[in-house]
């Protein structure tokens, strides 16, 4: 089963795109160069494992890091491995992340993996990829246990309604198979023309009440919107 790889950093204040797409883009080549030594039977390029980095657009000092893995173990194979820990050694990347601790760990990155192929996956001629899209919201939210059922069917019908709303960008959703803190995540991920287009024009059409239902059963809702850097 496919998983999509969702790491939010924090970068210290003032970093530049050109910096953050400079020492990124080296360490994701580093990266693919593992892979095909691990996996030498899959495809290991950066765009067929659906590689993306997006920067806050409602905070710059926040960035995602995104990677289509086969299964949550292949990831940290990669987190464990001596050419990661080399890669966080000896490159900038300590310099320019201000959360660089061990995942999900005090002063460490969020790290989720979703059951399902979030930016990778085919569309339609006629639709804008995620991953090309000028601006993604993406929407966290966290629902105690005995909710996850009515939740799951009120976000199948929200994507529905949102699908057409946002056509001819995406929505895509999946749910966290490995959070380890009370509760379930689910995340909703969607392409937009520019931020009003979601924060303006959605939240004022008909469609938002739907919407609207589906945040009321979760505990906790936080959206970010981003932008593609690499």
């Amino acid at each position: 089963m496919t998983v999509t790889e969702i790491a939010i950093i924090r970068i210290h204040a003032g970093v530049t795109d050109s910096t953050l797409r400079d020492v990124l883009s080296g360490a994701t080549l580093i990266q693919e160069a593992w892979h095909a030594r691990a996996y030498p039977d899959r495809p290991s390029s950066t765009s067929a494992r659906a590689v993306a980095c997006f920067r806050g657009i409602d905070d710059e000092t926040q960035v995602i890091i995104t990677t289509n893995w086969g299964c949550v173990e292949e990831h940290w194979q990669w987190i464990l491995s001596d050419d990661n820990k080399q890669l966080m050694e000896g490159s900038n990347l300590t310099d320019i992340i201000a959360n660089a601790g061990p995942p999900n760990q005090p002063g460490g990155l969020s790290l989720s993996h979703l059951d399902t192929d979030i930016f990778g996956s085919s569309h339609a001629p006629d639709t804008i990829a995620l991953l090309d899209s000028p601006v993604i919201s993406l929407e966290q939210f966290v629902v105690d246990t005995d909710k996850k059922e009515i939740f799951a069917e009120t976000l199948a019908k929200v994507k529905a309604s949102m699908d057409k709303v946002v056509h001819p960008h995406l929505v895509r959703s999946g749910r966290t198979v490995d959070r380890e803190a009370e509760g379930e995540e689910f995340m909703l991920v969607s392409g937009w023309s520019c931020v009003e287009s979601h924060t303006q024009e959605f939240a004022a059409s008909s469609e938002s009440s739907l919407y609207s239902q589906l945040a009321g059963i979760a505990s906790s809702v936080e959206t970010q919107h981003y932008r593609r850097f690499l």
